[in-house]
Formats: C-alpha cells, sequence, structure tokens
C-alpha cells in the first residue's frame, strides 16, 4: 500500500494545515500536534491497513470495518455554502447540509440533516476539500471532485454539474487537495500546486485572468508548498521555510500587503513569524504563528479580525488575548475561531445566529470560549454564519446557523451552544 505523509515536513512541528485538517494522517498521527491518544491513532492506521490499497475489495462503499467503530475522524471540511463533510479512518467519506449542486455526492441533491456516504469514490480516501458548492477527495492519489462545475471547478475539463466524485484527469501524486469559492488547488508529492477553475481576479495563479477547466501549475511556488487554504476568490499557500504566500482577488485587503489590488501570482506577506496554521474565506484571512499568537487582516466590520475593533486592515493585526496559546485557526465571513494546545476553542465577530458558541447572538470585538464544547478540539471548521470542531476522542460538534441541516444533528434549528453531529459510529 501506498503510503504519503501529507502537511507534514522535518523541523516543523506543527505543520498540518490543508484546508481540511487532518486528525489522523494517511501515514501516522501527528500526537504531538494534537495530543489524540497514541492507542487511537494506532488503532486508526490498523484499520487503514486492514482496508488496503484501493483496488482491495473492501473499499469504503463496501460498507466500514466493524474495527473502525467511534474511532477518531483522519479530516473534517467545512464548508462555507452550508455543508460538511468527515474523512473517517476507514477512508470514507460522509457529508451533510445543502445540496442543491451535488455537493454532498451522494447522487441527489436533497439537503441532509445528518450525514450521508459519498458514493463512488472507489476506494478509501486519504485527504478531504470543500469549496461552496463542490468538494473533493483524494483516493489513491487522484484528485475526484463533484457539485457545482459552472466555471470548471470541478478540473474534469467540462462544466457539467457531478453528484458523485469524477476523476479530475491527468493529476497524480495527490497529497492534499482544497475548495474555494468558485476553484480548487491540489497540492502534489514533491510539493508543487495546481489550481483550476474560475480566475476572473486570478485566483488560479497561473499568472493570468482565464477561467482554467483543468489543473495549471502555479509556478512560481514550484515545489516549495506543503499547505493551502483557498477563499471565495483568493488562495494563500505556505511553503516549507513557513513563510505565507497569496493571490488572487484583493478586496479588503485579502492580501495584507496594505493595498486592494488583485494578484494573479503569489504575494509575499510580513509577518513576524513562520507560520503554523492560516485560513481565509471572501474578506478576511487569520494565521496562527509558530509563537502561537494569531493576526488576521481584511474586512473588519463585525470584528472578524479580533483587535477590538471593526476596522478593516489592509495588514495584518494582533488578535487580542491569543497572544501565545493558538495552534490553528478558522474564519467565515463574519467570524473567526481558534484551537489552543489544551484543546479550548475561542471566536470572536459577528454571532447573529449563535456561531461564536459563547450561548449569545451577541457580537464580540474579541475572543470568547465556546461552552459546553464538550472535550478539547483537534480540528476547527467555519461555514458562513455556523462553526464545527473535531474533538480528540472523534465526535463532531457544531453550533450557529442550521437553516440546511449544516449542524448535522437532525434538525433544522440554529443552535447558540455545540451540538452532536450524528456520524454513524
Amino acid at each position: 500500500m501506498v503510503r504519503r505523509r501529507v502537511g507534514l515536513r522535518t523541523g516543523h512541528p506543527h505543520g498540518v494545515l490543508l484546508t481540511a485538517a487532518l486528525l489522523c494522517l494517511a501515514s501516522g498521527c501527528v500526537t504531538d500536534d494534537w495530543r489524540v491518544a497514541a492507542d487511537a491513532c494506532a488503532r486508526c492506521d490498523a484499520d487503514e491497513a486492514a482496508v488496503g490499497d484501493a483496488s482491495d475489495a473492501a473499499a469504503p462503499d463496501a460498507g466500514e470495518p466493524a474495527s473502525c467503530a467511534g474511532q477518531p475522524l483522519r479530516a473534517l471540511a467545512v464548508s462555507h455554502g452550508h455543508y460538511a463533510c468527515a474523512l473517517r479512518c476507514d477512508g470514507s467519506v460522509w457529508c451533510w447540509g445543502a445540496n442543491d449542486h451535488g455537493q454532498l455526492g451522494d447522487g441527489t441533491t436533497a439537503a441532509r440533516a445528518t450525514p450521508v456516504q459519498v458514493r463512488g469514490l472507489g476506494g478509501p480516501a486519504t485527504a478531504i476539500g470543500a469549496g461552496y458548492n463542490h468538494a473533493c477527495a483524494v483516493v489513491r492519489g487522484e484528485a475526484l471532485c463533484w457539485g457545482d462545475n459552472v466555471y470548471g471547478q470541478l478540473g474534469d475539463g467540462t462544466r457539467e454539474n457531478r453528484v458523485e466524485p469524477a476523476t479530475v484527469p491527468g493529476l497524480g501524486g495527490v497529497v492534499a487537495v482544497a475548495g474555494g469559492g468558485v476553484h480548487t488547488c491540489a497540492i502534489v508529492e514533491g510539493g508543487a500546486m495546481r489550481c483550476w477553475g474560475h480566475n476572473m481576479f486570478g485566483g488560479v495563479g497561473d499568472g493570468t485572468n482565464f477561467d482554467r477547466t483543468t489543473p495549471r501549475i502555479v509556478a512560481a511556488l514550484r515545489d516549495s508548498v506543503d499547505a493551502m487554504a483557498l477563499g471565495q476568490y483568493s488562495t494563500c499557500a505556505r511553503t516549507l521555510a513557513g513563510e505565507l504566500r497569496c493571490w488572487g482577488l484583493n478586496a479588503f485587503g485579502v492580501l495584507g500587503d496594505g493595498t486592494i489590488s488583485n494578484r494573479n501570482t503569489p504575494l509575499s506577506l510580513v509577518l513576524s513569524g513562520p507560520v503554523r496554521a492560516f485560513a481565509l474565506l471572501g474578506n478576511h484571512v487569520c494565521a496562527t504563528l509558530e509563537s502561537g499568537a494569531v493576526w488576521c487582516w481584511g474586512y473588519n466590520i463585525d470584528g472578524a479580525l479580533g483587535d477590538r475593533s471593526t476596522a478593516t486592515r489592509l495588514r495584518p493585526v494582533a488578535v487580542r488575548g491569543l497572544e501565545a496559546s493558538a495552534v490553528s485557526v478558522t474564519v467565515s465571513g463574519r467570524h473567526s475561531c481558534a484551537a489552543a494546545e489544551d484543546g479550548a476553542v475561542r471566536c470572536w465577530g459577528g454571532n447573529e445566529r449563535g456561531q461564536l458558541g459563547d450561548g449569545s447572538t451577541t457580537q464580540r470585538l474579541s475572543p470568547v470560549e465556546v461552552v459546553d464544547l464538550g472535550g478539547p478540539a483537534a480540528i476547527l471548521g467555519a461555514s458562513d454564519a455556523s462553526t464545527c470542531a473535531a474533538l480528540r476522542d472523534g465526535r463532531v460538534r457544531c453550533w450557529g446557523a442550521n437553516e440546511s441541516g449544516q449542524l448535522g444533528n437532525g434538525s433544522t434549528v440554529d443552535a447558540v451552544t455545540p451540538v452532536t453531529v450524528r456520524l454513524p459510529r
């Protein structure tokens, strides 16, 4: 069985962020980063070995091995398009929430208030990513995508929507995939990055502003990328040196260079230290550094930058109260959240639907702790007005807006404190 290490580099103990953050990696467990119980990850690896190569009969669509029940997830991908997907340790992918473009991958366009399994992957997945109305998974080093395809974001050379996964042709050795608003990117073995889809503002990063229905290499980052995150029309990548580079739409200063000028090739950001994790959406970006500090920039009318103001920032500013404790971060259009080393989650910004998880609907200009989380968090993800966390025991807990069932608890009622996603055990 081919085993690949994703988003992890020698000498960088916190190199685990590929938009859909990983709890158990395809090649092992990052216990130092996430404090996941060693035996849980050993069982996760044992289950992977039992599944074997995708050519084996025991593919995810054939059913879940009993030994995998109750083990931690491998990854969680939360879309700002009101749905989310989880990658289980047996390689199966489960999605819930909005589905009007087939983004849940279950062969229908019906919204689901509880998780359904993605059909037709053809083998165990090792990574996932969620765009606005489309999603992707990595299987046997290939990228498979499904959902909305009006701008070619599925990468199959067409503009036809898919309600089940379709392979991105000509793209091998994929170790990670991520979806933006209407574009997609992949990291391949060796650190090269390829992107496709909507490109009016340069988010594909190939130096042009033409939409691409098949993958294009981001030439300026050849063989140097180990993590990425995509926004609505923008893209950011981390280099092996811990440098953050961004490109695409620069409305509200998303690219952090002090301007609002769009860029169709990567631009380096000036931060006070190497980047550990980062996240972006349409209007703002946040990054946590090796020091544990969190910096944000861009649109701030709801206080999503966490600097106790509502002033838009064209360059990074420090989040107040998170000077040395954060290990991961997520953002939506109007709020942000970070997880600390002890697994506590703190959020700030807009809160009209309870997306900060503090039991209120009150806007916060600096971080407040999520209440009743139920355990330490390992992975965070944010949608438009909701938030999810994968806990270290493998449960997923979500809170905030729920009109499309994106909280995954079987209802469509908003929640101002965390509720449990009804993933099969």
